[in-house]
């Protein structure tokens, strides 16, 4: 009996039992069991001990391949070591496979892994997709790229070809205008003279007429000559209020008149010539205003984007007149202020309108959308 408790032998119940629970152990736990009673047969003992060896060392080769490390050996023989070397053998393969694709090699494919093959296959061919899509893209854009380099081009000869043509007239335009001047004075003188020269009245009341017509005709030439660059400079960000100033300064009138300027520093993206938009309507208060005493410049933010509103309070426009107000020719001095100041803030899509109270003033708005005025750091000038 003593000796059975030492050392059971294979044929023996419990024997079996202790051997089966030793390879249960041992492939639950990952380690050969401490403590282990084996056969006093050395060769059943030393099998029991390799088989058990075997089993952690595959276990230890399963979990590296899980971990997704392929550089372990296993030097168990068998049918499971077997498939367990053709997966890490297969799994290599990939890894070679995926860094060939990763590089660019999309002809790439995989005919051993079941399921998975055709899984990894779809993806090879999808991105395979992809790259002749994209190299198809790429070829358009470079073709739509050079179409447009030769746009660009053109338009550039076109812009140059403009600008020569602008000079030129612009050139023409002073040369008549001065001539123009020159015979209006010669006209004037002419007339003034016949006046001293001829005693009938209606003859006289002609004359008269013709002088005015005369006059009239050299403010319009004069006039012209403010607006004959209008577009031809690109639009620019304009400091609102330092125009204003501007045009202010230029009309000695304005110092019997209580001009306040409630803007801040704000600047707005329009032509140049915006300046002569600010001195026609403090030229028109002047003219037509008749008792004003006070004039305001002011600065709103709108849902649509901003306004710069100028009133006064003079005596305003009548409904008739307002039907009118900006179009050409129409007007008691030369028909063109309103006209063209409408034209030039139109160039940066701006527009203006007047929404004054007749007998209390004009109220004229400068609308201006979100994306042509921005704030600027500097602070107002007194």
């Amino acid at each position: 009996m003593a000796d059975r408790k030492k050392g059971l032998s294979p044929d023996s119940v419990e024997g079996l039992k202790e051997v089966i629970q030793a390879i249960d152990n041992t492939i639950r736990d990952g380690r050969i069991p401490e403590g282990l009673v084996i056969s006093p047969d050395e060769e059943i003992r030393k099998k029991l001990a390799e088989i058990l060896a075997d089993i952690v060392a595959t276990q230890q080769f399963a979990l590296a391949i899980a971990h997704g490390d392929l550089s372990q050996d296993l030097a168990v023989r068998g049918h499971m070591a077997g498939s367990l070397k053709a997966l890490q053998s297969n799994l290599r393969h990939l890894t070679w496979q995926a860094g060939q694709i990763a590089g660019g090699d999309l002809s790439q494919r995989v005919h051993f892994m079941g399921e998975f093959s055709d899984s990894f296959n779809a993806m090879v061919d999808h991105l395979a997709d992809d790259e002749i899509n994209r190299n198809v893209r790429e070829d358009e854009l470079r073709r739509v790229n050079a179409a447009l380099a030769d746009e660009v081009d053109e338009r550039r000869k076109i812009e140059y070809a403009l600008r020569l043509a602008n000079k030129k007239i612009t050139m023409l335009s002073s040369i008549t205008r001065h001539d123009i001047r020159n015979q209006l004075m010669a006209l004037r003188g002419y007339l003034e003279l016949s006046r001293h020269k001829i005693s009938d009245p209606v003859v006289l009341a002609y004359l008269k007429k013709g002088d005015l017509a005369s006059e009239a005709i050299g403010r319009q030439i004069e006039f012209t000559k403010y607006y004959e660059n209008i577009g031809v400079n690109a639009p620019e960000w304009q400091d609102i209020l330092q125009l204003i100033q501007t045009a202010q300064s230029q009309l000695e009138s304005l110092n019997k008149i209580d001009v306040m300027i409630n803007l801040p520093p704000v600047t707005v993206f329009a032509d140049g010539l915006i300046e002569k938009v600010f001195y026609n309507l403090l030229e028109n208060t002047l003219r037509h205003g008749e008792r004003v005493t006070w004039i305001r410049f002011s600065f709103y933010e709108t849902a649509h984007g901003a306004e710069i509103v100028y009133e006064d309070n003079g005596v305003g426009i009548s409904p008739e007149d307002k039907q009118h107000l900006f179009q050409k020719g129409f007007g008691k001095n030369t028909g063109l202020g309103l006209f063209l100041s409408r034209e030039i803030l139109a160039i940066t899509g701006l527009t203006i309108q007047e929404t004054g109270e007749p007998g209390k003033g004009v109220r004229f708005e400068i609308m201006i959308p979100k994306d042509a005025y921005r704030f600027t750091k500097e602070q107002p000038k007194p």
